[in-house]
């Protein structure tokens, strides 16, 4: 009599339910760890971004303090009652086309994308950064190497600003209205231009320290 014999069986064993809930809990895991340093290296990555943007924004700075004796940034009259220069931004009504950015940048434009840090979703009026006033209200120059007991790196010229603030400049009383200290997180803090045009990341508590830091220990000076 003729024995058949049948081939084995090619059919892989399917994974049990048990196996399936082992392999998903192991992806989880791994997710929970990937996900936290991947949100810390973009958001790192967004500061870097910023930072660069406050360079640049510097570089132009200087180049039109070098045609301005030395003035950092474009201001207009002074008011005589409170002998304090009034600001090119929106907070006079003027129109885009005559705010501080069109004199600084070339060609002129009133929005440049190096005004916008990537970490600031909807700026009000297309700008994430603000000018500190008080540099032009104690007549600071660009060649200033200290005022008062600050010296060149300890002097604020730009800063982050809240996204619901249109203001271009921050002035007397207004630090805490204005300045966002929080722009990079807790931890981080935000960036900051300084007068020696290097660019620097501050935690909060010492950004905020002080009633308003990024007045310069100097009395508002007559004319320009």
């Amino acid at each position: 009599m003729t024995r058949i014999i049948r081939p084995a069986s090619r059919q892989g064993r399917a994974f049990t339910l048990v196996e399936l809930l082992v392999v998903i809990g192991i992806i989880a895991v791994l997710l929970g760890l990937l996900l936290p340093a991947m949100s810390r290296a973009q958001q790192q990555a967004r500061q870097a971004v910023c930072a660069s943007n406050l360079r640049q924004i510097g570089l132009h700075l200087m180049m039109y303090a070098n045609q301005s004796r030395g003035w950092l940034y474009p201001v207009g009259p002074k008011n005589p009652v409170t002998q304090e220069y009034a600001t090119l931004g929106d907070d006079l009504g003027l129109p885009r086309e005559k705010r501080w950015p069109v004199y600084v940048f070339s060609p002129p434009v009133w929005n440049p994308p190096i005004l916008l840090c990537p970490s600031d979703f909807e700026p009000r009026e297309e700008h994430s950064y603000v000018l500190n006033h008080h540099l032009a209200n104690k007549n600071v120059k660009a060649s200033d190497s200290r005022a008062g007991e600050l010296t060149s790196p300890e002097i604020v010229v730009m800063g982050e600003k809240y996204s619901t603030r249109s203001d271009y400049y921050m002035g007397k009383d207004e630090f805490t209205k204005v300045v966002e200290p929080y722009r990079h997180g807790v931890s981080y803090g935000s960036n900051y231009l300084y007068l020696d045009m290097h660019v620097s990341t501050t935690p909060p508590d010492e950004a905020r320290s002080g009633t308003d830091p990024w007045d310069p220990p100097l009395p508002p000076v007559e004319t320009p």
